[in-house]
């Protein structure tokens, strides 16, 4: 059975490429209306046209704004529902690494990346309940792999994405009365445009296609589809999730 979003407007961030540009094309592919961000405005008109093409039904509208600059979240998204009406699914896909050894990170370099991984994701989740006026909604939050496998060189990246996962199930717990389903995607090792120098190193390829039980990497719409998924009625009672979709990798631990 095909998922239908018709009438529904999705607020994608981080959507002008790899995961969330899959997200915005399977949401498009389903009738909904989407709202891409980013923080380059060039790409994401680029992004925003190309989809156009495909999608020639759909309704494409851009959003750009750097979600670190959390303080301006609030004015930002009160334009963006001015603009573009009632939104009723939010995907919180935009975030930033930063790799180093735990014993050398600087504090300000770790601050950064939470700052856009889980304090940007709490606030604009705020601004998006207040949005909803007791109307229905979803929440998606894309997590990772690493927040429930440690790997070195990744304490920031991995530490903001395990905090995200318990503000998705707090979330949950807290706005389950208000009809708003808070859930995570937890991607595994995802063959994208960002990871491709990786896929072509025959030593780590290796490592990945050995680690993983299904020996491959995840495609985006792997990820995308299950976003459609859990933005859908059909995903109704499923609340405080957090969905590895990793090709059997956190199983195997």
């Amino acid at each position: 059975m095909k998922i239908d979003l018709s009438n529904k407007t999705a607020l994608i961030t981080g959507s002008s490429k790899g995961i969330g540009l899959s997200i915005a094309s399977k949401m498009l592919d389903a009738n909904a209306d989407v709202i891409l961000n980013s923080r380059n405005d060039d790409e994401l008109s680029q992004t925003a046209n190309n989809l156009k093409e495909n999608f020639p039904e759909g309704t494409v509208n851009t959003a750009p704004f750097d979600l670190s600059k959390t303080k301006d979240i609030p004015g930002w998204f009160e334009q963006v529902s001015k603009n573009f009406g009632p939104i009723q699914i939010l995907v919180n896909n935009a975030g930033i690494t930063h790799r180093e050894t735990a014993k050398d990170i600087k504090e300000e370099d770790f601050n950064r990346v939470l700052k856009t991984n889980l304090n940007a994701v709490l606030v604009i989740c705020q601004e998006f309940f207040l949005h909803l006026q007791n109307r229905p909604g979803k929440i998606i939050n894309i997590s990772s792999l690493i927040s429930n496998l440690a790997r070195e060189t990744n304490v920031a990246y991995a530490s903001s994405k395990g905090a995200l996962n318990q503000l998705t199930r707090t979330l949950a717990i807290e706005w389950a009365a208000n009809r708003i389903n808070v859930n995570a995607i937890a991607p595994g090792f995802i063959h994208t445009d960002l990871t491709e120098s990786l896929v072509n190193d025959e030593k780590f390829n290796h490592w990945v296609k050995t680690r993983v039980p299904m020996s491959r990497w995840g495609k985006p719409d792997d990820i995308s589809s299950t976003a459609v998924f859990l933005a859908s009625n059909e995903a109704s009672y499923i609340t405080g999730q957090i969905i590895y979709v990793d090709g059997g990798t956190i199983a195997s631990i």
